[in-house]
C-alpha cells in the first residue's frame, strides 16, 4: 500500500485545560506539521461529539471548483 503524500494527515483531540475541555486538531504534511486549538467546551462529551465532526468535515473531499486544492 502506497501512501500519497501531498494529502495531510489529520487528527483531533480532547484536551483539557483550566477545568474546559479543548478540541485540538493536528495536521501533518510532508514537510511539517501545525496543531490548531479550535473551541472549548463545558463538558468532554460536547467536546468529544465537536472533535468527530471537525474531523468528519477535514476529511472529507472536496470537489472541484471550491477553491481547495
Amino acid at each position: 500500500m502506497t501512501e500519497d503524500l501531498d494529502e495531510p494527515f489529520v487528527s483531533t483531540d480532547v484536551v483539557e485545560e483550566r477545568g474546559r475541555y479543548t478540541v485540538v486538531m493536528d495536521v501533518v504534511f510532508a514537510d511539517g506539521s501545525v496543531r490548531h486549538r479550535l473551541h472549548t467546551y463545558h463538558s468532554r462529551a460536547r467536546a468529544e461529539a465537536a472533535a468527530r465532526m471537525f474531523y468528519r468535515t477535514a476529511e472529507r473531499d472536496a470537489p472541484p471548483g471550491w477553491g481547495m486544492a
